[in-house]
């Protein structure tokens, strides 16, 4: 029986200089994964030689840090996905962009608006789960042209696959931006539909499709995967309060695997989210499972243990969020499965 090899994401934290980034692939190759999902666009920000996004804040050196990751990658054993979080662009709580390329300084129309009409520029924090700062609004074209545009440029490297994160409204009671709210105006004239709560939801699930859409389109032109992070409960936390229907995704083809975040600190509670969407796919084929290392520090065992029922389910792969948490007794113990 071949040995566990996980995937795992790798945060753009590791990419900030050329040292971090040569500590990164060390603690990789011992963990030896089979795929690295390595972060290249956090906040609209580029981690790679881009003509669109500003280089990172974060960065201490001038360089390109996806082209010196594959550099040092190549003759591994382990796969590259560019990782790019689409939607969210900012953090709250931070002084604006230096830089004038940066999305909210070109185009801060752009940023999704609450139903009470402000924008997400004027939050200065959330309440809302994993919702972490402005997210500009995919129901705007401009804006799904401009995702589709980063991912192109991405594509251009010698990766095997772009993934997706934050492909999806902050949550729903976001998405009424201007501009947004008349094209949901045009749409409703080109469907025959009336002004309502389904009918808007409709609209940004259909926007949100349009973006998967198009990014892949430009992503599988150059010969390349798509695959997108996603919420575990696919009813309540994906469809209906973020607007995400990544099932739907994968059973049209639209994106070629589907990366669950299943989070949870209790196993059980991990393992009962991963059969609900087993039994609504029919399968776990094109599906990886991804657990929060994060949440079982300090309790390696039963986080071994919750790999290894995850493993009885057979999904594609199983995903470690995140490299960071990989400490030397965690590393040890993956090494024994």
């Amino acid at each position: 029986m071949s040995r566990f090899r996980p995937e795992v994401w790798v945060t753009s934290k590791e990419l900030v200089s050329q040292e971090s980034l040569s500590r990164m692939i060390e603690k990789l190759e011992g963990i030896n994964p089979v795929r690295a999902y390595i972060q290249v666009v956090n906040r609209a920000d580029s981690y790679y030689s881009s003509n669109i996004l500003p280089p990172a804040e974060e960065l201490v050196q001038d360089f390109d840090p996806l082209q010196m990751t594959i550099e040092k990658a190549c003759g591994k054993e382990f796969r590259i996905s560019a990782w790019m979080n689409v939607n969210l662009v900012w953090g709250f709580g931070k002084q604006r962009p230096f830089s004038e390329r940066h999305v909210l300084n070109r185009r801060p129309e752009w940023v999704t608006v609450d139903e009470s009409g402000t924008s997400m520029l004027e939050h200065p924090s959330s309440n809302l789960e994993e919702v972490f700062g402005p997210y500009i609004d995919p129901g705007i074209p401009e804006v799904r042209e401009f995702t589709a545009q980063i991912a192109w440029e991405i594509s251009d490297y010698d990766v095997e696959e772009v993934h997706l994160d934050f492909i999806r409204y902050p949550f729903k009671c976001f998405g009424y931006n201007p501009i947004a709210l008349a094209e949901y105006r045009k749409w409703l004239n080109q469907e025959k539909l009336i002004e309502s709560t389904e009918s808007f939801d409709h609209f940004r699930i259909c926007s949100v499709t349009k973006q998967v859409s198009m990014i892949s389109d430009v992503v599988r032109a150059k010969g390349k995967r798509v695959s997108c992070a996603v919420y575990d409960d696919y009813s309540e936390r994906a469809v209906s309060e973020r607007l995400q229907p990544w099932l739907e995704w994968l059973k049209s083809g639209l994106i070629d695997s589907a990366v669950v975040m299943a989070y949870g600190k209790e196993p059980d509670e991990v393992i009962s989210r991963v059969e609900k969407i087993r039994s609504l796919h029919g399968s776990l084929k094109d599906i990886r499972i991804g657990l929060g290392a994060f949440n079982y520090a300090g309790r390696w065992d039963e986080f071994v243990e919750l790999i290894k029922r995850v493993q009885k389910l057979r999904p594609d792969e199983i995903t470690i969020f995140a490299l960071s948490s990989v400490d030397e007794e965690l590393r040890k113990r993956l090494r024994t499965l």
